[in-house]
């Protein structure tokens, strides 16, 4: 499959962009001007906030291949008014190449350990996903929260996207989505195959490009989300995420204390314990279910290799 690269020449320039309009000159202490015409700040605004030439600044939103020192990197930041998240971003774009030592690579799958403890759990719905946000690892009571979309080898940024416009109007699905974008730009990279090719297919989404080229871009941390549960509906469930490993995130979710979304939970974990609830089949439709796009759409026979789900072996746990 040919892989259709995101329309960005830089990640670095664009995101530079993006955050320069995204500012008000009164965030800076700059005066209102009716007749202003720039959206956001100027450049000569930006380089003097930041203490560096106007030429300089120029040609790094240009894309020209300028590389920052962490002096000048931490001084755009401040003009920019970034956050902890913002900064570490642009830090690591400005230091392209500068991957984590120890990732989990192509041909590895998660730890096995890591595996074991999700799966025993009966209490507790978790999964683990890659940075390119693909489900690697499904528990069997997340997997009857959500039959048909947090199933191994989906994508959840897929899956987010392939929402019908009725549930998009929904608070939680727009922070959900908000959040997901945001995520897939911060731990992804723009030098991965894999990367490429979901943010390809989701820029075909009107909401996902619109949040796309806002250029948010904050860690994977805790949010909520709506879930469907018989007799119930769509519920909020919350989710925490637990960085166990280089490159691999484990969300766990469950419901505020006191709120349906709680008594929902509790009601189908007891349900598979007790056998009057199974795991749902993945390839029956479901409220939850996607389209094949959200299908990991690794090479080689037999599909992508190191993902399973609990009832599933892997190469590698044998390993």
């Amino acid at each position: 499959m040919e892989i259709v690269r995101p329309p960005e020449r830089s990640a670095l320039a664009s995101f530079l962009r993006a955050r320069r309009a995204a500012m008000r000159p009164e965030e800076v202490g700059l005066p209102v001007d009716p007749r202003r015409r720039v959206t956001g700040l100027r450049r000569e605004e930006v380089a003097r906030l930041a203490g560096i030439s106007v030429e300089y600044y120029r040609r790094l939103e240009q894309g020209s291949g300028h590389r920052m020192s962490l002096q000048v990197c931490a001084s755009i930041a401040r003009a920019l008014r970034l956050d902890r998240a913002g900064a570490a971003y642009l830090h690591r774009l400005a230091t392209a190449g500068s991957e984590v030592t120890y990732e989990l690579h192509q041909d590895e799958g998660p730890p096995p350990e890591l595996v074991e403890l999700i799966t025993l759990w009966d209490h507790t719905a978790a999964y683990i996903i890659d940075r390119n946000q693909d489900v690697l690892v499904s528990n069997d009571l997340m997997r009857a929260v959500a039959p048909g979309y947090v199933e191994v080898g989906n994508n959840v940024g897929l899956m987010q996207f392939e929402a019908p416009p009725g549930l998009r109007a929904a608070p939680s699905w727009q922070e959900g989505a908000r959040t997901t974008v945001s995520r897939l730009r911060y731990h992804g990279s723009p030098a991965d195959a894999r990367w490429q090719e979901v943010v390809a297919l989701l820029l075909e989404d009107e909401d996902f490009a619109d949040l796309w080229h806002r250029h948010e871009a904050h860690p994977l941390t805790s949010g909520r989300a709506p879930n469907h549960f018989d007799g119930y509906g769509w519920v909020d469930l919350r989710w925490q995420v637990l960085e166990a490993h280089p490159g691999l995130y484990t969300l766990i979710c469950y419901g505020t204390p006191g709120s349906v979304g709680e008594r929902a939970l509790a009601e189908l974990a007891a349900g598979l314990r007790e056998g009057r609830v199974s795991v749902p089949d993945g390839a029956v439709a479901t409220p939850t279910s996607g389209s094949r796009l959200s299908r990991y759409r690794g090479t080689g026979p037999g599909g992508p290799r190191s993902v399973y789900s609990q009832g599933h072996d892997s190469p590698a746990a044998g390993s």
